[in-house]
């Protein structure tokens, strides 16, 4: 069996499993030829996949590669404390968003984001240097930062990118106006600065309820008299017309298209 798995560091590679069948976000040990690391399950490939394997799934996370994990993590955040200090050392124009070793500490994965194309060479060879490992850097975009550092969204939830979203979906501003959203940027965007993944979620209803609903602007015939469409109320079957003397909503079955 082959799965796709993701890495603390954001990283997604594929790995064949011996074992017994994972279940989606299940906490595994990988091993490769950078040495031993963990990540979580995102779902199990088809046969055949085209998707190069990069290792092995040696096991389910157990008690005692919790403990491991764990001590990992705080000499990887110590890492990314001391690498930000480093890079601001050089005045180099990149913001580093996380530091990740592998569990054997064979190597030292940095994310960062810039941008601007930035030369490290000499950074790298000081992280080197500094931690005597394998240094590993590698330039996100923000979204991916986002997903890395995780927060709480406008709806008051966890970030969806860092809770289920494995695949960003594509997201345009088109989506916002078939749900008659505001168009303000503050409104759309999420805390990466572009639009939010979750306008994608219904937009495919949208675009199917649209196609019974006049468009803005448009003039159509009611008991009342005519009217101009100023506003959609797509769940509620509704739309508001600009009559001659007033302002009027109505059910889509009330008026004549």
């Amino acid at each position: 069996m082959i799965y796709k798995i993701e890495f603390t560091h954001g990283e997604q590679n594929a790995f064949v499993s011996s074992c017994i069948a994972l279940m989606p976000r299940t906490q595994v040990i990988i091993q490769n030829e950078k040495g031993k690391c963990h990540g979580r399950v995102i779902k199990q490939l088809p046969e055949g996949s085209e998707m190069n394997t990069s290792g092995e799934i040696v096991r389910a996370v157990t008690e005692e590669d919790r403990e491991l994990i764990e001590t990992t993590e705080e000499l990887s955040q110590k890492a990314c404390t001391k690498i930000r200090q480093i890079v601001a050392a050089h005045g180099i124009d990149m913001k580093v968003i996380n530091a990740a070793y592998n569990l054997n500490q064979s190597q030292l994965f940095v994310s960062f984001t810039s941008e601007n194309r930035v030369d490290f060479r000499e950074l790298l060879k000081e992280l080197a240097a500094t931690f005597r490992t394998r240094i590993e850097l590698r330039q996100i975009g923000a979204r991916d930062a986002a997903k890395i550092y995780g927060g709480v969204g406008p709806c008051g939830r966890p970030l969806c990118c860092s809770e289920f979203i494995y695949e960003f979906p594509n997201v345009s501003i088109k989506m916002a106006k078939n749900q008659s959203l505001s168009l303000k940027q503050s409104k759309l965007n999420g805390l990466c600065g572009r639009l939010m993944c979750c306008l994608s979620y219904e937009d495919e209803f949208y675009r199917e309820a649209r196609k019974n609903f006049p468009d803005f602007g448009e003039h159509i015939t009611t008991a009342q008299g005519e009217g101009k469409v100023i506003g959609l109320n797509i769940l509620n079957n509704k739309i508001k017309l600009q009559l001659e003397h007033t302002i009027k909503e109505f059910d889509i079955s009330e008026v004549e298209m």
